[in-house]
């Protein structure tokens, strides 16, 4: 990779499913377990109500349990996603043009017609999801890349071999 040329150079306009993919990313987890942590438990509240009796005080965890698991899957599956569709529709999220130049040492990115600069020491994660990329920097800034920004399998190969640890 050269200093004065990037190794790789993207311009990239994200779609609402893209965005949604890249938010559920940093969001929910950046891995399957972490995702799933919360339903187990209450799963797990079920089960114990199951196990102390449904006709004595166990009805009450029974109840509590299917309360979570409830919120859970509304939380999850409707008012998160909304939300989110409604903030991307009246910010025009969408009509950005955003991407990420990689060099040797460091990677620009480009929103907003701004440019910032960052050191790949500074990649706290990295995840790959369904439609996209995700970059969680130290500083706590995400970087959504969509997977439909790369031209051939070679620069997506580059992509990902410059952020895997």
């Amino acid at each position: 990779m050269s200093e004065t040329q990037p190794a790789l150079s993207l311009r990239y306009f994200l779609n609402l499913e893209e965005s949604q993919d890249g938010f559920a990313l940093a969001t929910f987890g950046k891995k399957q377990f972490t995702r799933f942590l919360t339903p187990a438990i209450s799963v797990g509240i079920i089960i114990w109500g199951i196990y102390l009796g449904v006709n004595g005080v166990g009805a009450y965890y029974v109840g509590l349990g299917a309360f979570f698991l409830l919120l859970q899957g509304l939380m999850r599956y409707w008012f998160l996603p909304m939300m989110f569709k409604r903030q991307f529709v009246k910010y025009q999220l969408g009509k950005s043009e955003q991407g990420i130049d990689l060099f040797q040492d460091y990677a620009e990115i480009h929103a907003n017609g701004r440019k910032n600069v960052f050191n790949y020491a500074e990649v706290a994660t990295f995840a790959e999801g369904k439609h996209t990329y995700m970059i969680e920097l130290k500083s706590k800034t995400v970087i959504i890349v969509p997977k439909s920004a790369f031209a051939n399998p070679a620069d997506q190969s580059i992509f990902v071999n410059t952020f895997k640890k």
